[in-house]
């Protein structure tokens, strides 16, 4: 039913991996659309907002064809200016903009005159009336003043068809970052898919990546699986004019955790239909690679009231209409999601393959979730049939007050946690006890957290948000999840976010730029905290045979390849990419007994350089076969 992302080899066997054991101690991430810097290739697939070139006036919904491409003439908005400079006001201190400079490859189906803003140049448009499309490079300037980031891109006298009328819009339009071209496969930037091999996260939480908050229609509306977002569709940004809620496809969500082979931590729409959840789950099971396991959370915060949480007035709504409690509600979605997963796994996939997390407000323990839980046991029986794990929030904060200093922040943010771990009646390790006397496999865990310093207030605003990029911040994001949870006897905790602006609404990321991991130290503090609480899956060792990793591993030129073998015999030692196709074979004859080195200089069996991307290196003989991967970087 669906393209299989994974084909010639089976990634089960392929790759040495990180992993946590069922019950310790591991940090994830939460990933966005777009991350500060940019996560697809294609620029289009991140952006969403098009107006009428002449007025700036929002576009309707008759203006666009089934799949989200404008029907007429129709200008990109591409804002990535800091908050607030639409007003007059940058919040950051420093001022920070990210460098989006380059020439980006542009193109697209149908005809059309085309006009840039923002200090863009264009270059070399041309129409190929043979296979009616467009082409031209679209040059972005340095940051160099103020107004830097907001690019506007208009297309005028459309056409989409050589027959058509003008006016008519377009289809398939393309905007390649500098560096790669046209033509290229490759669906992520290579500094985001780098991010996965500078820090081995546990899980990956695509919570924002698919738009989960607020990407559900009101009750007693559903989601059915065919309202899902697809790749075909014009952006993964939302598309609210074709009612496309949600952001990115589920099947870019596959696609990056076979890539950099870690374990997804999906949000399951509040409005999925049983179907809709069915047919999820069947996609996971085909295309996901069969060693990592998936966590499965229902919605985000349904407890949350806030504007943004449309999901918690749906689940009020639908328990009204059930005749239960909103909390209640709430845990009985959570264990049907998991009854559907059984069904589509098989018996035994509970706690194992399929970890079901329940979630609610970290302060609640005692008034809302023991009674959630209660009302589950009676329903449902024992919860550790179908529940891996209990879940909340794990923020900490400080400098709310008008002139406190960075150092006062700080110290307000460890008061913070150190109350937050052994509060009376929610202290988080009250939460570790709960699920221990539940006997849940996955124990305590933290959905997201981090230093919370935002809420749209400009109070103190340059100091919280130059604590965040101070070493003091990366010591309290470590006591935040270390003394302040793994100690505690946590399991998994999601550090809320990869990447964002530095503002008012928060600073929540462990960079502002993807491009700079270490512009602050909170990246450095998450590769410590992994480096504590992760292990390295044994690698068999047997007899004498020996693949060992690469070096240096991310390269850009070259990398030195060791192997061992116990005696004389034939060994072959090929490389293949992410999808499972041999590029080069590297060794293909009899070896003499010993340690072995060899180099590739990334490139195929015709000479021709490969494109950055995470490769797998295979050794095999009669008796022996072990596959390790690395990452070319160019």
């Amino acid at each position: 039913m669906y393209k299989k992302i994974i084909t010639l080899l089976s990634v089960s066997l392929l790759i040495t991996r990180i992993t946590l054991s069922a019950h310790a101690a591991g940090l994830g991430v939460n990933i966005n659309l777009a991350e500060a810097g940019g996560t697809f290739v294609d620029v289009i697939k991140e952006n969403h907002r098009w107006v009428n070139p002449d007025t700036w006036a929002s576009l309707s919904a008759s203006n666009f064809d089934s799949v989200g491409w404008p029907t007429t003439d129709a200008m990109l908005i591409w804002d990535v200016r800091p908050v607030a400079e639409w007003i007059g006001e940058i919040d950051d201190p420093e001022g920070y903009r990210i460098d989006r400079s380059g020439v980006y490859a542009g193109s697209f189906v149908g005809k059309a005159t085309i006009e840039v803003h923002g200090g863009s140049t264009l270059h070399n448009v041309v129409y190929d009336s043979v296979n009616n499309i467009t082409t031209f490079d679209l040059e972005l300037p340095v940051p160099h003043n103020d107004g830097y980031g907001l690019f506007a891109f208009a297309f005028k006298q459309t056409q989409r068809t050589p027959q058509g009328e003008i006016g008519t819009g377009f289809t398939e339009l393309k905007l390649l970052r500098p560096g790669y071209p046209r033509g290229t496969q490759q669906t992520f930037i290579d500094p985001f898919i780098n991010v996965f091999s500078s820090a081995r996260f546990a899980t990956i939480r695509f919570k924002d990546f698919t738009g989960t908050d607020s990407g559900d229609p009101d009750y007693p509306g559903v989601t059915e699986w065919a309202d899902r977002k697809l790749p075909t569709d014009a952006s993964q940004d939302r598309i609210m004019e074709i009612g496309k809620r949600s952001g990115a496809a589920w099947e870019y969500v596959i696609e990056l955790a076979n890539l950099v082979n870690i374990d997804p931590w999906i949000n399951i729409p509040v409005s999925a239909t049983p179907d809709y959840i069915e047919e999820l789950a069947k996609m996971f099971k085909e295309n996901l690679n069969p060693e990592l396991n998936i966590y499965v959370e229902s919605s985000n915060e349904v407890w949350n009231t806030a504007p943004a949480f449309q999901q918690s007035q749906y689940n009020q709504a639908q328990a009204v209409d059930l005749g239960i409690g909103e909390h209640e509600n709430h845990g009985r979605r959570t264990i049907e999601i998991a009854q559907i997963f059984e069904s589509v796994y098989g018996e035994g996939c509970l706690n194992s393959k399929i970890r079901v997390i329940l979630c609610s407000h970290a302060p609640m323990l005692e008034w809302w979730v023991k009674p959630m839980l209660t009302y589950l046991e009676s329903n449902y029986g024992t919860l550790n049939r179908y529940i891996y794990a209990i879940s909340c929030q794990g923020y900490f904060s400080g400098g709310v007050d008008a002139g406190e200093s960075i150092e006062k922040i700080l110290q307000d943010c460890r008061d913070n946690i150190n109350h937050q771990m052994s509060e009376h009646y929610s202290g988080r390790d009250k939460w570790v006890k709960k699920a221990n006397d539940l006997g849940l496999v996955g124990g305590f865990c933290i959905y997201e957290g981090g230093p919370d310093h935002g809420g749209g207030s400009t109070v103190n605003i340059a100091n919280r948000i130059m604590v965040e990029r101070s070493s003091g911040m990366a010591e309290m994001l470590k006591y935040n999840f270390n003394e302040g949870f793994f100690q505690l006897g946590g399991n998994v905790a999601i550090q809320f976010t990869l990447t964002s602006g530095y503002n008012r609404y928060g600073c929540w990321g462990l960079t502002d730029d993807i491009n700079n991991l270490d512009r602050n130290f909170k990246f450095q503090a998450a590769r410590e905290l992994i480096s504590a609480t992760s292990v390295e899956s044994p690698i068999t060792k047997s007899d004498g045979y020996y693949l060992f990793a690469n070096y240096p591993n991310p390269f850009n030129s070259d990398t030195r390849i060791h192997f061992s073998i116990p005696h004389a015999q034939h060994v072959r030692l090929e490389i293949f990419n992410i999808l499972g196709k041999k590029v080069k074979t590297l060794i293909n004859k009899k070896i003499v007994d010993g340690r072995h080195q060899i180099a590739w200089d990334g490139t195929d069996e015709f000479g021709q350089i490969l494109a950055s991307g995470l490769y797998l290196y295979r050794i095999q003989t009669d008796a022996f076969s072990q596959v390790r991967r690395m990452i070319l970087m160019k």
